[in-house]
């Protein structure tokens, strides 16, 4: 027998396991947004695409819209508080790095910046959108993926030992297991 699953506020039950990231968008004014997101997916395909899902209503659409250019960072388990902040609190009224105490790098491709207590850091640029009602599904290319030493393998690669990302998973945030396999599916 199965049950149907309530999805909750926001369709928390929806996030089957996905990773949790702090997205960084700057508008037109230089003025630096993060949110925090978990709709986010990789594309299948020749080119390095990603998938970006955010509510018309959030200042980071608003932003998106101004600049189209985005990074993905990827949030350790430390940052959890960062990442409920940059969650609830708006970039319209706060500044959010000022707030949780979070400092910049530069990109090498992209204006918004990379945040550097995060170790994996996904330049993106926007190719398309669609409008899905009540949000944006912004389609963008990946023009750099960077990895900081604590993740990094040394050989241009993330080190899956020590890759310990945050995951929003039916309502709560957990770190990853141990791994089951090697190899694409």
């Amino acid at each position: 027998m199965r049950t149907i699953v309530d999805t909750g506020t926001y369709g928390e039950y929806l996030h089957y396991g996905m990773p949790l990231a702090l997205v960084t968008v700057v508008g037109m004014d230089g003025n630096v947004n993060v949110s925090t997101n978990t709709s986010i997916a990789p594309l299948p395909g020749d080119k390095q695409r990603v998938a970006l899902g955010v509510l018309k209503e959030n200042y980071t659409d608003e932003l998106l819209n101004q600049n189209g250019e985005f990074v993905i960072n990827i949030i350790p388990p430390e940052l959890r508080s960062a990442a409920q902040q940059c969650g609830t609190l708006s970039g319209r009224r706060v500044d959010k790095l000022e707030v949780c105490n979070l400092s910049t790098l530069p990109a090498r491709f992209v204006k918004p910046p990379l945040i550097k207590e995060c170790p994996l850091n996904i330049e993106c640029r926007v190719v398309g959108i669609h409008d899905l009602g009540e949000l944006n599904l912004w389609i963008a290319d990946i023009l750099a993926v960077e990895v900081a030493d604590l993740w990094s393998n040394g050989r241009g690669g993330v080190d899956l030992e020590t890759f310990d990302p945050l995951f929003y998973t039916f309502g709560y945030t957990m770190t990853r297991g141990p791994l089951v396999g090697a190899g694409g599916l």
